[in-house]
């Protein structure tokens, strides 16, 4: 597991590197991290996805999951650099239509 956040502006954001693969072995450590993330009082995040090697259906799930709550929370949820398999799979479920995609991590930082 390769997961590391990196808070910014005081703990109001984080930037949080997801590296390596999330599947079935490790989504619920996934899930787990990104929920430890909101405790600390963070509403607003980007998901460097640079290096994220595969991404599960379980995986895409954290994530739609952690979007809604960080909108529910009057907060934001963007993804930056997503990898090519990333930006794939997220256009075939369609998830590009609701959580924001840049290229740059200066783009989706701007973005919150």
């Amino acid at each position: 597991m390769a997961w590391e956040v990196e808070m910014l502006d005081g703990g109001a954001k984080a930037l949080v590197r997801v590296e390596g693969v999330v599947d079935s072995t490790n989504v619920e450590e996934f899930f787990a991290f990104i929920n430890s993330i909101f405790k600390k009082g963070v509403k607003r995040m980007v998901l460097d996805m640079e290096n994220t090697s595969y991404l599960s259906s379980g995986g895409i799930s954290v994530i739609v999951d952690a979007y809604k709550k960080a909108e529910r929370e009057g907060g934001r949820l963007v993804i930056a650099r997503a990898s090519d398999m990333v930006v794939d799979l997220f256009r075939v479920a369609q998830i590009e239509r609701i959580i924001p995609l840049f290229s740059t991590l200066e783009e989706a930082l701007q973005a919150l």
